[in-house]
């Protein structure tokens, strides 16, 4: 999945007992995934920064590095912007249904996770502090409609000064 990431929506479907994760980029596709009561258990520590098996943190307490600013080249604009919103599904139109979470580049600036199924390719998601939030702002109130007991109240995300280490 290509970044950057237009919309994220969260849905709890009480008739599947799951929360159907859809992912939209700005290139007009379209990514969705079913998360389970099993997977959000694996999920949720994630979220906070934490590895999900050692309960590591993931991210120190420092504020970022000032770079500077980045520049970034402008597109040319377009004299009329296709207004029909017929997305692609480029790992299908049905809902995957994850089971694993992979990293890569951790302890780097480029560090990403992916949500992935049994046999199949995944979403793959910068994990930044930023993401993170925006996931767990999102998943709350479904999450909340689950009735699943899983600890909502501890969703407050993570500080967004953080970094990874």
């Amino acid at each position: 999945m290509t970044y950057p990431i237009k919309q994220l929506k969260a849905t709890y479907n009480s008739v599947e007992d799951r929360i159907l994760l859809t992912v939209e980029v700005q290139q007009k596709q379209m990514y969705s995934g079913w998360l389970t009561r099993r997977f959000l258990t694996i999920l949720l520590p994630v979220l906070h920064g934490q590895h999900p098996v050692t309960g590591e943190l993931l991210f120190d307490n420092k504020p970022p590095e000032n770079r500077g600013p980045k520049i970034y080249q402008s597109k040319p604009v377009l004299k009329k912007e296709d207004t029909s919103h017929n997305p692609s599904y480029p790992l299908g139109e049905s809902p995957l249904l994850f089971s694993k979470i992979t990293f890569t580049a951790l302890k780097t600036e480029d560090a990403m996770f992916i949500l992935l199924p049994n046999s199949n390719k995944g979403i793959k998601l910068p994990f930044t502090p930023a993401l993170l939030n925006l996931l767990l702002t999102t998943i709350k109130e479904p999450l909340e409609q689950s009735n699943w007991a899983l600890e909502v109240n501890g969703i407050y995300g993570v500080p967004s000064n953080n970094r990874l280490q």
